[in-house]
């Protein structure tokens, strides 16, 4: 359950923030976790993003080949290609 407490944070020279450490806890945010930021017509806000794992993510693609006429030349490019946005 979410504590109805604000907390407050301040934005560093770099565009950080530091998520305090009892939300981080209570919304299981470890080092490395990802976020999407999502602006909203009252400010913005924060949503945790949980990745697949490696072999989740094999799984995933396998079963999808499956029903799609997809090449492995074909997905071995767009996955160059999404790495190459990721940086």
């Amino acid at each position: 359950m979410a504590s109805d407490e604000p907390e407050v944070t301040t934005v560093t020279s770099k565009g950080q923030i530091t998520i305090p450490s009892s939300l981080r806890e209570q919304f299981g945010l470890e080092e490395g976790t990802k976020l999407m930021v999502v602006p909203t017509d009252y400010g913005l806000v924060l949503k945790k993003i949980d990745l697949p794992s490696v072999e989740e993510f094999q799984q995933r693609v396998e079963q999808r080949a499956q029903t799609v006429d997809v090449s492995p030349e074909e997905v071995s490019q767009l996955v160059h290609k999404a790495r190459s946005n990721d940086k």
